[in-house]
């Protein structure tokens, strides 16, 4: 009862005064692209419009996103995907509502085709991990992964193969949760199977696994370590099985990594009351985290110590990250992220997820920011 006590005290001390110093940074260049007048009017966006991810196939720029009441799991949530061929009109492609919570849209182009992940998930766990793909016009039905209880984060091609990182997302948050992040492979987009009878990373709440490939095929990531700060990772191109890792008690979730002149870059969520505390302290950790302010932030990615350093906050506030990029060329990205409100009050994270989101677009200059 005292303890419940503490803890009713601690949300309440937590809502009226967050912890987090208040940063700006420019907002020139950042459009609203979810809702608006720019989308078919066939999308019809709800409160809460959250995670995303954005690709680009034969000459077509392809945006899918979750929309429902708001950032917590609904039956009433879909998925839209829809496309553009410049950037600023975008069409109706296909809608999925399942009559349960989706999370994790995920496009991959393998093989000439492309296919588009996500899961299906109950009122607090995942399910199903289910994929569609687009063939002569149509979006395919949905095909079961059979992975079922994984959460999908990234997919990346690597030669002749289709990655993908996964964790295990049931009892995440009891002490039932066993770490069982994994790195998945597949020669057709349809069947994964995993790289090594062991979970690469089996530490208590890891998940969220980002990677991606350099140049000559070795792997860099992060993971978030729910409750308990991150990790960078590292696997060399020839044992990706084996994953050496870097604790770091900063939280960069929301992961999205990308790669620019052979550097790696970070693109997540970041909170402004600083570091976790270790070990015992999880519980205290998530909620301060609730009730603290958060940015979409880039971070410079150093293979060699596996560290991360900040560059620069993204117009964002409240409930915000999930990024999705794909390349321009000339060293500019199509940037799309989703946040509260950018142009009203700050919030801090629990305030933005009970409150209305959106998605934002920009183009970022990366020759621009490293100058």
């Amino acid at each position: 009862m005292i303890f419940l006590l503490i803890i009713i005290v601690l949300f309440g001390w937590l809502w009226i005064n967050p912890l987090a110093k208040k940063q700006t940074v420019a907002t020139a260049g950042w459009e609203q692209l979810i809702p608006s007048d720019k989308v078919d009017a066939r999308v019809q966006p709800m409160k809460g419009n959250n995670n995303l991810d954005v690709t680009e196939f034969k000459g077509k720029y392809y945006l899918a996103f979750r929309t429902a009441p708001s950032h917590f799991a609904s039956k009433k949530t879909k998925l839209y995907i829809i496309s553009s061929n410049d950037l600023k009109t975008w069409d109706y492609e296909h809608e999925i509502h399942l009559g349960s919570d989706l999370r994790e849209p995920r496009f991959a182009v393998f093989k000439d085709t492309l296919f588009f992940y996500f899961f299906e998930g109950g009122k607090h766990e995942p399910q199903k991990v289910w994929m569609s793909y687009w063939d002569n016009g149509h979006w395919k039905d949905k095909h079961d992964l059979q992975l079922d209880g994984f959460v999908p984060w990234r997919f990346r091609v690597r030669a002749d193969t289709l990655y993908l990182s996964s964790y295990y997302g049931k009892d995440l948050y009891n002490k039932k949760h066993v770490g069982n992040q994994r790195l998945f492979y597949s020669t057709n987009g349809f069947d994964f199977s995993p790289i090594s009878e062991s979970p690469q990373v089996q530490e208590m709440g890891a998940e969220e696994g980002e990677f991606i490939f350099d140049q000559i095929g070795n792997l860099y990531g992060t993971l978030r370590m729910e409750g308990d700060g991150s990790m960078v990772v590292f696997a060399a191109k020839n044992n990706l099985k084996d994953w050496i890792t870097n604790y770091s008690k900063f939280k960069y979730d929301s992961a999205l990594l990308f790669e620019y002149k052979q550097e790696i870059y970070l693109i997540s969520r970041r909170n402004l009351d600083g570091e976790s505390k270790k070990s015992n302290w999880r519980l205290y950790n998530m909620i301060r985290y609730s009730f603290t302010k958060k940015k979409t932030t880039l971070f410079h990615l150093d293979k060699g110590d596996l560290t991360l350093s900040y560059i620069e906050d993204f117009p964002s506030t409240g409930d915000t990250a999930f990024p999705g990029i794909v390349p321009l060329g000339n060293g500019q990205f199509f940037l799309v992220n989703y946040s509260s409100d950018i142009n009203g009050k700050e919030k801090n994270w629990i305030k933005g997820q009970l409150g209305r989101t959106y998605l934002y677009s920009t183009i970022i200059d990366m020759e621009e920011i490293l100058n």
